[in-house]
């Protein structure tokens, strides 16, 4: 009894409150978990419930999906993209057991023993989700993809996946495994159209699929889970990679034996391509492929799905899709590239029958970025997503980035285009930039001007003052300025490395990239990102994306004028441009220097238009003689478009700009001398943004009395002297030394006195020993001029201004 009594006391009030209340928690807890369940419960028994009836029967037909439609600017069909044309049904019994396999192993490796839906792999995916942060990883079988596929709805969503889920068990009750990967195998998007493995065994390698090999059918396994990057057209090495991941599995599944994928992986693949119906070919394919590729970022964005769902819903939803064609346009431009008295001269053939050398060509309505036509190849017009080299190529851009990197930045920098730079030998950090131009002094040898403005710079298309330029402001702003530009495919180390002033990238450049961002400075100055379509609407006319474009100034309305100014200087100058025009064109020629590359891009006051030339595998050109074969389809199509759709009489000038008359050799105020260079006048007529024009004279002509004889600068002792009208440079180069001497090295102000004329020997008459010394002294005294001779030699010279008419005095010290 007491230790009953004893135990009692020890429950007190605080103790009974502390059970009663966890015993409260604890039915709380399961009572919350209780209403958890039964509302999921409720939730998942509704989304199933909310199935359509008939859903079944939508996936085990072969009810025909929708079409969607393509239209141009105005409203025009241009194109019907179905995806059941491009197809060819193959029964299960006859599909190779090895495509079979390379199928099951590398999408839905317990594909035999599952009921629909892969309980492992759910839990997988859950935990790799979570260990990542992210919901790339997915979980879903061979027949939940066949499900989603057949219905056509990718939201990524709870509710589509309890659906989806539910519909694969039901399938796999209602038909066979075989069934389910015959229809699953025929009804796949295997890319460049294709639909189902039968087309793409023709597709692809231009066989039978009862006749593909082993290595063939892991490629074309592989393709499945990104039709667009595994395109083996496209992007062979992608598809490659690909192959050899789905040969691995395969192995490790015990598909295939060690030797057999051996064999595969190093067999070679050739692709030949056989058209099996000319119906599921569109007209304007390089511009409606373009379309597709947009509509599928799109789409795979605003709806959360993947870019082969979006790819699907695209051959089958039933939308319609509103672009930027002017059909106009894009038929010219196929018509130019069809044209041999324009296009280069076909060299040969590469192994897929492609024509080389390869072209491509983007134009864009730089007000407002959209795309207008679009030409990514030259040959096959009847074909279906093909590479397109416009805006899947990537390509070193020579020296046609030179306004961009460079001169854009300078000019918001301080920089005006008659900045001086001299173009003179340079190294920075071992690097050496060469012209591409030969040297007048030396044979043989790459040479320099010597002082250039910034506009004479980019007329010559000069390497040593670009890298100069690039140098000065930064490396690093140089590489932001790119990236502002909306070039995407720099690479971390071109932020170090000063051959991007003049091209010299790691990878390249895309041309529709290129081509925008010369756009930009035509657009005063703002960049719009490119693009080919202004609205897309579901299968119920309902919109669903509306295009705002995006934008960002990226220079001075000012400064961008002046650089258009620049660059029709480049035109109109005909150093590297070897056509004329009729109409206001600003642009650049590009030439790599292996010469792998050729480009003009440019603009008129309506239009920009890039271009590019080469072979799909990077060779010398040198075989392209002539006119830049990239200039004369930039002609070929400008001409044809302004002749069609008129253009603006000129490049429209901002408030804000001025007029002066400069030295081209200072790039400062002009004066009497600038206008007695012994090669003619130097004296230019240039524009400013106001603010930056020059208020100094010029201090760089200089007059001076020089010997006859010697060509150095004259002393007392000189018999005959002339007056002659020099140029200063801080550190002259002459002939002789270790480098190459710029072209003006002859205009140079001499810096040595006469060493051939001396002051004649005097009879010394011998004196007073007391004397001597003093005698000798002014006989050595006598020989070398007075301080006053030595000031006529540099010979202070008024220097008349052209505007002010102020005098100014300018003194040469040859120290």
């Amino acid at each position: 009894m007491q230790s009953k009594n004893k135990k009692a006391k020890k429950q007190t009030p605080f103790r009974l409150f502390l059970k009663s209340f966890v015993r409260t928690i604890l039915v709380l807890l399961i009572a919350s978990m209780a209403i958890l369940i039964g509302a999921g419960f409720g939730m998942v028994t509704g989304y199933i419930k909310a199935i359509p009836a008939n859903a079944l029967e939508i996936i085990t037909s072969s009810v025909d999906t929708q079409t969607t439609i393509v239209y141009d600017q105005s409203g025009n069909e241009i194109a019907r993209l179905h995806g059941n044309e491009n197809r060819i049904r193959v029964p299960y019994s006859k599909i190779p057991k090895n495509l079979i396999n390379a199928f099951v192993a590398i999408e839905d490796e317990r594909f035999w023993q599952h009921n629909g839906i892969d309980i492992k792999r759910i839990f997988g995916a859950i935990f790799k989700n979570i260990k990542t942060g992210s919901l790339s990883e997915g979980a879903s079988t061979i027949t939940q993809q066949l499900v989603r596929n057949k219905l056509l709805s990718f939201e990524k969503s709870f509710k589509r996946k309890i659906q989806e889920q539910y519909l694969a068990i039901q399938l796999e009750k209602r038909w066979t495994k075989e069934q389910i990967l015959e229809e699953y195998l025929n009804t796949i998007n295997l890319g460049s159209g294709a639909y189902g493995v039968g087309a793409a065994a023709y597709t692809y390698f231009g066989k039978d699929v009862s006749q593909l090999t082993l290595a063939e059918c892991a490629l074309i396994a592989g393709i499945t889970q990104n039709p667009s990057y595994y395109n083996p057209y496209v992007f062979p090495d992608h598809a490659k990679k690909k192959q050899e991941i789905v040969l691995k599995k395969m192995l490790e599944l015990g598909y295939i034996t060690e030797q057999e994928y051996l064999e595969a992986k190093n067999q070679p693949l050739v692709y030949v391509k056989k058209d099996i119906s000319a119906e599921s070919a569109y007209k304007h394919p390089y511009f409606v492929d373009s379309v597709i590729d947009e509509a599928i970022e799109i789409l795979s964005e605003k709806k959360r799905i993947s870019e082969d769902e979006a790819e699907n819903l695209i051959y089958g939803g039933g939308l319609k899709i509103y672009t930027t064609m002017d059909e106009t346009i894009q038929s010219t431009m196929e018509d130019v590239f069809s044209d041999p008295s324009i296009m280069p001269k076909i060299k040969h053939y590469d192994a897929s029958g492609i024509p080389q050398p390869q072209a491509a060509a983007v134009l864009i309505d730089f007000s407002t970025g959209a795309v207008k036509g679009i030409m990514g190849g030259r040959g096959n017009l009847k074909g279906v997503r093909l590479l397109n080299r416009a805006t899947m190529s990537v390509r070193q851009p020579g020296s046609a980035i030179k306004p961009i990197a460079d001169y854009s930045l300078a000019l918001e920098n301080g920089y005006t285009a008659a900045t001086v730079i001299d173009d003179i030998p340079f190294s920075i950090g071992g690097y050496t930039p060469r012209n591409w131009y030969k040297s007048n002094v030396v044979s043989g040898k790459r040479g320099y001007k010597g002082f250039m403005t910034v506009r004479e710079a980019l007329i010559w298309s000069a390497n040593v003052p670009a890298v100069k330029v690039a140098y000065n402001l930064g490396i690093q702003n140089v590489y932001r300025n790119l990236k502002r530009f909306g070039f995407t495919t720099l690479a971390p180390q071109d932020m170090n490395s000063l051959s991007i002033a003049i091209g010299g990238f790691t990878y390249g450049v895309k041309p529709i990239e290129l081509t925008a961002a010369f756009a930009a400075v035509a657009n005063s100055g703002v960049y719009i990102k490119p693009y080919f379509i202004t609205k897309i609407e579901d299968k119920n006319g309902i919109t669903i994306f509306e295009r705002t474009p995006y934008k960002r100034r990226v220079m001075d309305e000012k400064n961008a004028y002046i650089l258009t100014n620049m660059l029709q200087s480049v035109v109109t100058a005909r150093i590297t441009v070897g056509v004329r025009f009729s109409y206001p064109v600003a642009g650049k020629t590009g030439t790599t220097d292996d010469s792998k590359d050729r480009w003009f891009v440019g603009y008129t006051p309506n239009y920009a238009l890039g271009v590019w030339v080469g072979e799909d595998k990077p060779v010398a050109l040198n075989y392209l003689t002539g006119t830049n074969p990239a200039l004369k389809i930039f002609k070929g199509i400008m001409d044809r478009v302004v002749s069609q759709k008129g253009v603006s009489s000129e490049f429209i000038r901002p408030a804000g700009i001025v007029e002066r008359y400069v030295c081209k050799e200072s790039g400062k105020l002009a004066t009497s001398l600038c206008k007695q260079d012994p090669r003619g006048s130097q004296v230019i007529k240039e524009i400013f943004a106001e603010g930056t024009e020059p208020t100094e004279y010029c201090d760089r002509h200089v007059k001076l009395k020089v010997c006859t004889e010697s060509k150095k600068l004259a002393t007392q002792y000189c018999p005959t002297t002339i007056e002659k009208v020099f140029i200063k440079r801080d550190n002259p180069i002459w002939p002789g030394s270790s480098v190459v001497p710029p072209d003006d090295y002859m205009y140079q102000a001499p810096t040595s006195y006469c060493d051939i004329h001396k002051a004649p020997q005097e009879v010394v008459v011998p004196k007073q020993n007391n004397t001597s010394q003093q005698q000798e002294q002014s006989s050595a005294q006598s020989e070398q001029p007075s301080s006053a001779d030595q000031g006529s030699q540099q010979s202070v010279e008024e220097n008349l201004p052209l505007e002010s008419g102020t005098t100014q005095s300018s003194t040469y010290s040859s120290q």
